[in-house]
């Protein structure tokens, strides 16, 4: 299950996200393994974000860009803040000139395919995240998604994938990332 819509948030919501990002300071997080360049979600967005019949697990904006975020890291988004999440999603803020073109890229896994099951142990899950994340010849990319200003991907939380390309070398790369449990 993959989701596009474009045009997700009326424009002066957009604008003001935009807006928001440019005039806020991005926090760096520090999480095993790998530094976040993150912002707080604002509260007023949260009624567009919301999905009928699931909880936010974890809202966020994150940024990357030149020299910042340059793991490909491919994972699944099996267990955020300690509870397993059925949907994540991904809205593109950032304007497509100035900043490389990107996406989301999503990948096979020589052992477990398009997605990780849901009744993986959280030592497969760890060994994934910790072996397996930046070694290119344990994927296959099968699908990409292109960013565009205000068009929003649902995914089957499970599914692997990446942020795309790699590296972010021209501008800053901007999403609010979210993480769903079904109620």
């Amino acid at each position: 299950m993959i989701n596009i819509i474009d045009n997700f948030l009326p424009e002066d919501e957009f604008k003001s996200l935009q807006e928001y990002c440019d005039n806020n300071l991005f926090e760096i997080v520090s999480r095993p393994g790998k530094l976040f360049s993150v912002l707080k979600t604002p509260e007023d967005l949260y009624k567009y974000i919301h999905i009928e019949g699931y909880e936010i697990v974890l809202s966020f904006i994150r940024s990357a860009y030149k020299g910042f975020d340059t793991n490909l890291w491919i994972h699944a988004d099996n267990i955020i803040e300690g509870k397993r999440v059925d949907i994540s999603s991904v809205l593109y803020i950032n304007e497509e000139e100035g900043v490389s073109p990107n996406g989301t890229a999503f990948w096979d896994h020589y052992s477990h395919g398009v997605k990780l099951s849901k009744d993986c142990s959280d030592a497969d899950f760890d060994n994934i995240l910790i072996k397996d994340a930046d070694d290119r010849s344990k994927w296959v990319k099968k699908d990409y998604i292109s960013s565009r200003p205000n068009r929003v991907l649902t995914y089957d939380a499970n599914y692997f994938h990446s942020k795309y390309p790699q590296e972010i070398t021209e501008g800053i790369r901007k999403v609010l990332v979210t993480f769903y449990t079904k109620i």
